[in-house]
Formats: C-alpha cells, structure tokens, sequence
C-alpha cells in the first residue's frame, strides 16, 4: 500500500538521513516512486562499467563501495548507511561509475528508479541541492581514506572503520568478517586479527564468529585518527551541529515504524 502524500509521516522522521531533510513537498515528489526492498548481504547494488539502473536510499544494514583493478583486486572505497545513497554517479548526471557498490550488512533500502529519479532532480531544486551535499560528505570520505591509508598506522585505519560502521547501525555488534575488513583496508588478513587482538585485549572490542563487538567506544575513538572525526563532521554537517562532538552516540531507533514501513515492495 502506498503511502498517502498528504498524510504521510514528516520527512524528519525518516530513517534516511537524505530523505529526512526533505520538505514534505520536495519529499512528495519522490514519495510515489520510491520501493521499498530488503537487501541481502553481497546483493549488487551498482556494477562497475554498468549503467545505473536504481538509486538506494540505505534504510537499514550497510553497504561498502569498492575501488578495483584486475591486478590489485577490491579495496574499499566508502561505507554507506542511513546517512547515504547508493548511485552517486546517476546525481552528477553520470550513467555509469568504475566502481562497484555491495551490500556488506543486509538491510533495506527505498528504491527509486534512475530515470524518475533524474527527473525528480530536473524539477526540483532543493532536492538537487540536499543530494549535493551527500555528495559532499562521500567525497570527503574518500579523499580522506586516500590519507589515512597513506599516512596513518592499521590500528588507527581499523577503528576508523569500525566507528564508521558502528555509526551506521543500529546494533553494537558489527557483522564484518575479518576477511572483508582487510578488503576494505587493502591489508593481509592476519594484521586485521593482530590489530583486533590488540583491540579486545585492551577491552575495545569482542571479537565474535563473523562479527565485531563494540564494547567501549570511547577506547576505540582514542585509537583512531583525525580522519574519522573530519569524515563524521562532514557526513551529515547539520546533524552533526546538533548532535555535538562525533564521540556522542546517538539514541538507538526502535522498532521497524517510519516512512521505510509503508512502501510497497517491488
């Protein structure tokens, strides 16, 4: 059942940090194209050297976008959660993008197709405006990994990503394999487990099958770097006014409720 534009719950309650944004008139006109689908883990959300058929506004879970070359593999480019959208490219008018996009924590997502969502943008200047500043805030995720890959030490590298993820969900129990993490990080497998013996050693994290617990997130804030901190200020710059420092958690959402829960599935 479609939602009733007139009546349906105000934008700010959106579990999408994108879409929260949105006036009720500017988020009515994406409203009646938007599909709420369920995301599992590895699901292709954008294919490198494909056209871009659907745009992703991540309700729940995580997705990891991947930079690779056929001598180097995979390594990951970008974390995106609630505050994102997958099909960045398609925003800029582009069809197609070298990188692949996965869905590492399955979850969900409201899905819009490409065509109506450029036409949505073409009609609507605050849309095209709020969609310019999630730009913004990817773009300095990726610039700043580019550094911190290349100055900052694995342990502040790996914390960087964990409270990246942990930002993301709604759980403090991470579903990220050792195995991915050293995709993302571009590193052996064994200096992930090493970095995170360290962690849970000094009593940051609990290692579990497949998964990483946040036990204290103070302790792993104090193992990373700048990056993070750059990277949380940019990702949501109005939020991030009223939240504070990045260092507060904000309340756990519960229940399954919001404007995700009444879209049709496809």
């Amino acid at each position: 059942m479609r939602i009733n534009a007139a009546k349906s719950a105000p934008p700010a309650a959106a579990r999408s940090t994108t879409l929260s944004r949105l006036s009720a008139a500017t988020f009515a006109r994406l409203q009646h194209k938007l599909r709420r689908v369920h995301l599992k883990r590895h699901e292709i959300l954008q294919e490198a050297h494909r056209s871009i058929e659907h745009i992703y506004f991540i309700q729940r879970g995580i997705a990891v976008l991947f930079a690779c070359t056929r001598q180097d593999g995979e390594v990951g480019a970008a974390i995106i959660g609630r505050q994102g959208l997958v099909g960045v490219p398609v925003v800029l008018g582009i069809r197609q993008s070298p990188h692949r996009c996965l869905m590492e924590v399955p979850g969900e997502a409201l899905r819009i197709a490409s065509e109506d969502f450029r036409q949505a943008m073409d009609e609507s200047p605050p849309l095209r405006q709020q969609l310019m500043i999630h730009v913004q805030g990817l773009l300095v995720q990726n610039e700043q990994t580019v550094l911190c890959n290349a100055r900052h030490q694995l342990e502040e590298r790996l914390a960087r990503w964990l409270l990246l993820a942990h930002d993301r969900l709604e759980d403090n129990t991470i579903p990220l394999t050792q195995y991915l993490l050293s995709k993302m990080l571009g590193v052996r497998r064994a200096g992930i487990a090493a970095a995170l013996e360290r962690l849970e050693r000094d009593g940051a994290v609990r290692k579990r099958p497949g998964a990483v617990e946040i036990v204290d997130r103070t302790l792993i804030e104090q193992r990373t770097c700048e990056c993070y901190r750059i990277i949380a200020e940019y990702r949501c710059p109005i939020d991030f006014a009223a939240v504070g420092h990045a260092s507060e958690r904000r309340p756990r959402a519960s229940g399954r409720g919001g404007p995700g829960a009444g879209y049709p599935a496809p």
